[in-house]
C-alpha cells in the first residue's frame, strides 16, 4: 500500500492547494467528497431561491467542482443523486412534464430528500438552502424552456435532435450561481464554504468502521473508491472489488473486505492528490500516463522531457557548443534543484495505464530520495547527449501557404517520445510507442542499459537518409549518435566525443568517417552545377553498413567523375580519404564482416568538420563584405 499512502502523505502536505484553481485548463486539488464534472447549463438564482437568469456553458468553461457521495460518485446505473449539482432528470420536479422517463418523479424525489439531509444538519449553508428553495418549486424545466435555453418539439417535449455539447438536451448537467449582497463567490462549485460545509455534514452520517490498511487506524472505509483519475472522462479505477459472483477475488479470499479495507477519507485524498499531480505534471501518451513528483509537491526535472526542457527551460545562458560547456550548465542546474531537495526529501515515479475499460494499472512505480533521483536524472542527460537540431512546428503558415517551423539547437538528451520516433519512425502506432517509452523509463531512473534494439533500429533508420526529409533524418541522425554513445558507455565503458576523433581507429568510425567524405566530394561537384539531389553515399549508406568493402568499390568507381570535375579544389578531400584508408589495416579493410553502431558516430563527426568549415567560409564572406559597404560608406 505503499503508493497510495505516498499520494495521502502529498495531499496532507499540500493543504494549501485545496480547491485553490490556478486557470481553466487545470483541474485543482480536490477537497475530499469531491469530484469534477462537465456541466452544460448555468441556472442563476437569488439568496431567497428565485430565479435570475440561466445560460448555456461555453466548451472552455464546463469543468465543475461538485460535491459526490461514495455511490453518486461511482454510479454507472440505478438512482444515485449528486448531493447538489446534477442532470436534469435528478434536479427538475417537471421533468416528467417534458420528458418520457420512467421513474422520473423518483429521481427528483431522491435528490431533495438527500438535500434536504444537509440543509437541515447543523453544517447547512444558505447558498445550499437557496438552491433547495428554489428546485422545490419544480419549475427549472419550465424556466428553461421560457429562457430559450432548452428547446422544445410540435408536441411540447424536448426536442431529441438537439443537443448541447456532447449531451442531449434531456441529459444536461446544471450547475447554480446564488448571487448574495456582500458575498464575493456566488459560484456555489468555487465556494470554500461549501466544500467545508458538505464535508463536515458528510462525514457526520457515515457510521461504519473498519481498520484502514494504509494509516493503521480504525476509521469509516469506503467500499467504492473513485474513478475519472486520467481525466474527467476516465471510468477506470485503481482499487476496485465489485464482482462478488466473478473471478475478481474468489478462490483466494471470501469477502472482498478481507482482500484490501481503505479508508473514505484516506482513498479520496490519495485519489485526488493523483488527479492533481496528473493534470499538473503528468506525461500523457494516449491511456498511458506517467507522473513523477516530490512528497512535498518540490520543484523537479521533468523525466520524460528533453534536456533542454527538463532542465534548463527559459534559461537565459548563451547557447552551449561543447560538452564541458554542457556539463558545467548541467552541474549548475541539478545544484539548482539540490536546493529544493534535501537528502531526505522522497520523489515517487509512477505509471498507469488502463488495462480495461474499467480497470487502471500501476505499470511502474520507484520511489527514490532526493539526491538518489537527481544523480540518476544528472547520470541520464549527462551521458546521453549529441547536438540537436530539431525542426518544430509552430502556429500559422508562411506566404506560399506552407506550415511554419522553427530551428532549435541545444546539446542534451533527447526525450524518450522522440528516441521512440527515432527508433520506429513518425507513423508509429500507440501502443508501440507506450511500450518503447515504457522500456526506457528504468534507464532513466534506474540506470539501467538501453535495450539494443532499439538502439540498433534507429541505426537502421538513420542509415536510410532517403526515405525521409532532410530535417526528419538530421533530427533521427543525432538522436541515434546520442544513442549509441550511450549504449557504448554502458556496456563497454568507451567514451565517445561529439567531435571528430582524428586518431580513432575504430573500423567502423573510419569507414564512418569515409562515407562522410565520399558525400562531401560528391556535393560539392554537384553544388558547382546548382545540381540538387541525393548523393551515391545517401542512396547506398544501409549497404554501405553490411557490406563496407564490396560497397566502397561501388562508391568510389562512382566518384570519379565528381572527383574530375572539381579538379585542384577537391585534391584535400582525395588526400583526406587516402589519410583515413591507410589507417584500415589490409585484413580490416577488406573484411566482409558488417559495420557496427559506431560507424554512424565517424560518419556525424566528419560530416559536421565539413559543415562547419562551409559555415565559417560564408562567415568570412559576409565579414568581408560588410567591411566593403563599410569602407565605401566612409
Amino acid at each position: 500500500m505503499s503508493w497510495i499512502y505516498k499520494l495521502y502523505e502529498t495531499y496532507e502536505n499540500c493543504n494549501s492547494e485545496v480547491g485553490v484553481i490556478v486557470n481553466k485548463d487545470t483541474t485543482p486539488l480536490l477537497p475530499i467528497a469531491h469530484s469534477t464534472q462537465n456541466a452544460q447549463i448555468e441556472v442563476v438564482i437569488n439568496g431567497d431561491g428565485n430565479l435570475l437568469r440561466a445560460k448555456i456553458l461555453e466548451k472552455d468553461d464546463i469543468v465543475t467542482i461538485i460535491p459526490v457521495t461514495e455511490d453518486s460518485a461511482t454510479r454507472s446505473s440505478g438512482i444515485a443523486p449528486h448531493p447538489l449539482c446534477d442532470k436534469l432528470q435528478y434536479v427538475a420536479g417537471d421533468y416528467a412534464n417534458y420528458v418520457s422517463k420512467k421513474k422520473a418523479e423518483e429521481y427528483y424525489n431522491k435528490y431533495i430528500e438527500q438535500l434536504q439531509g444537509w440543509c437541515k444538519s447543523p453544517y447547512s449553508n444558505r447558498k445550499v438552502s437557496a438552491v433547495l428553495n428554489y428546485l422545490k418549486k419544480k419549475t427549472l424545466m419550465t424556466d428553461l424552456i421560457k429562457n430559450k435555453i432548452l428547446v422544445c418539439d410540435e408536441d411540447g417535449n424536448i426536442s431529441k435532435g438537439i443537443k448541447l455539447g456532447a449531451s442531449a438536451q434531456s441529459d444536461a448537467f446544471i450547475r447554480f450561481r446564488v448571487e448574495i449582497p456582500k458575498e464575493d463567490e456566488s459560484a456555489v462549485w468555487l465556494d470554500s464554504k461549501i466544500y467545508e460545509s458538505y464535508i463536515k455534514y458528510y462525514s457526520s452520517i457515515q457510521e461504519s468502521s473498519d481498520l484502514c490498511y494504509v494509516r493503521g487506524e480504525k476509521i469509516p472505509c469506503s467500499q467504492k473508491h473513485p474513478a475519472k483519475v486520467r481525466n474527467t472522462a476516465d471510468k477506470s479505477k485503481l482499487i476496485s472489488a465489485n464482482d462478488p459472483d466473478g473471478f475478481t477475488y474468489r478462490g483466494r479470499f471470501e469477502d472482498k473486505n478481507q482482500v484490501v479495507s481503505i479508508g473514505y477519507e484516506t482513498s479520496q485524498k490519495a485519489h485526488n492528490a493523483l488527479r492533481w499531480l496528473i493534470d499538473k505534471q503528468g506525461y500523457r501518451n494516449g491511456e498511458q500516463v506517467i507522473v513523477a513528483w516530490g512528497t512535498k509537491d518540490q520543484s523537479i526535472p521533468g523525466i520524460l522531457e528533453d534536456t533542454e526542457d527538463s532542465l534548463f527551460g527559459e534559461d537565459t545562458i548563451t547557447t552551449i557548443s561543447t560538452e564541458k560547456e554542457f556539463a558545467e550548465r548541467l552541474n549548475k542546474a541539478i545544484a539548482g534543484y539540490a536546493c529544493d531537495l534535501d537528502t531526505k526529501a522522497e520523489i515517487i515515479v509512477m505509471g498507469l495505464e488502463a488495462a480495461t475499460t474499467g480497470r487502471l494499472s500501476i505499470s511502474y512505480y520507484r520511489e527514490l530520495y532526493g539526491s538518489d533521483f537527481l544523480s540518476r536524472i544528472e547520470r541520464w542527460h549527462g551521458s546521453c547527449i549529441w547536438k540537436h537540431t530539431y525542426k518544430e512546428v509552430q502556429d500559422g503558415f508562411n506566404e506560399k501557404g506552407k506550415q511554419k517551423f522553427k530551428s532549435i539547437t541545444f546539446i542534451g538528451a533527447p526525450s524518450p517520445r522522440d528516441i521512440a520516433l527515432t527508433a520506429y519512425g513518425n507513423k508509429i502506432n500507440d501502443k508501440l510507442k507506450k511500450a518503447t517509452i515504457e522500456r526506457l523509463l528504468p534507464c532513466i531512473i534506474d540506470n539501467s542499459r538501453l535495450p539494443y534494439d532499439i538502439v540498433n533500429s534507429a541505426v537502421n533508420r538513420a542509415s536510410n537518409p532517403v526515405l525521409m526529409e532532410k530535417w526528419e533524418w538530421e533530427k533521427t541522425l543525432t538522436i541515434t549518435c546520442a544513442l549509441v554513445k550511450k549504449y557504448r558507455y554502458d556496456k563497454f565503458k568507451e567514451e565517445w566525443r561529439m567531435a571528430l576523433d582524428e586518431n580513432q581507429t575504430d573500423r567502423s568510425y573510419l569507414f564512418g568517417r569515409l562515407l562522410a567524405v565520399a558525400q562531401q566530394i560528391e556535393e560539392w561537384a554537384l553544388s558547382t552545377t546548382g545540381e540538387k539531389r541525393d548523393t551515391n553515399a545517401e542512396r547506398l549508406m544501409h549497404q554501405f553498413k553490411l557490406h563496407p568493402y564490396k560497397t566502397w568499390g561501388i562508391i568510389t568507381d562512382k566518384l570519379k567523375p565528381y572527383v574530375s570535375r572539381l579538379g585542384a579544389k577537391g585534391v584535400n578531400l582525395v588526400e583526406l580519404m587516402t589519410k583515413i584508408n591507410s589507417m584500415l589495416s589490409f585484413e580490416e579493410f577488406t573484411s566482409s564482416k558488417q559495420l557496427n553502431d559506431s560507424y554512424i558516430l565517424g560518419y556525424y563527426c566528419q560530416r559536421q568538420v565539413f559543415i562547419d568549415e562551409k559555415n565559417q567560409r560564408i562567415q568570412e564572406a559576409v565579414e568581408k563584405k560588410l567591411n566593403k559597404i563599410s569602407e565605401k560608406g566612409k
